[in-house]
């Protein structure tokens, strides 16, 4: 296994401990109120398979108190997972994705994806999802590229690139 793979899945087993610790501390004390999270010191997410009964979608909140931002996707592709990262914002429609994967159905799978970004993390919001997917699929390789003069998203195999 590539050791900058092993890395990645080390640094995100120990968020996930961290993080479960803290849930685990408030739900055995009763008397102390669990952190919100928009004051914790990261941001968090969750990443889970299709969900029956829900629409796709995607909706962005901001707390107008604590100024924390909320990302909720509901069924999208990995696909659109990563148009919504690398758009920061702007959709990239079908015609700007260019797949070069050896088993491009793989990518139609569905998920629902939350990240909760804390007010000091807001400026990097999509740079942490763009993270966060290359963590979770790390065999795809998403980027933003320059073709027949406009830009496309090209999704690719990421064994090609070693």
């Amino acid at each position: 296994m590539n050791k900058t793979i092993l890395t990645l899945v080390m640094a995100a087993l120990c968020l996930n401990l961290s993080y479960s610790q803290t849930k685990l501390k408030c739900s055995t004390h009763t008397n102390k109120k669990c952190p919100d999270p928009c004051k914790l010191q990261t941001y968090q997410y969750g990443i889970t398979g299709f969900k029956s009964g829900y629409k796709p979608g995607i909706r962005i909140t901001e707390d107008k108190f604590d100024k924390c931002k909320t990302l909720m996707v509901r069924n999208q592709s990995i696909t659109r997972l990563f148009a919504i990262a690398l758009g920061a914002g702007t959709d990239i429609c079908n015609e700007q994705i260019i797949l070069e994967v050896k088993e491009p159905k793989k990518l139609s799978k569905l998920y629902c994806y939350k990240q909760i970004t804390p007010p000091w993390q807001t400026d990097n919001f999509y740079t942490i999802m763009q993270q966060i997917l290359n963590w979770e699929f790390p065999v795809y390789m998403a980027s933003m590229e320059y073709r027949d003069n406009k830009y496309y998203m090209v999704i690719k195999d990421r064994d090609d690139e070693l």
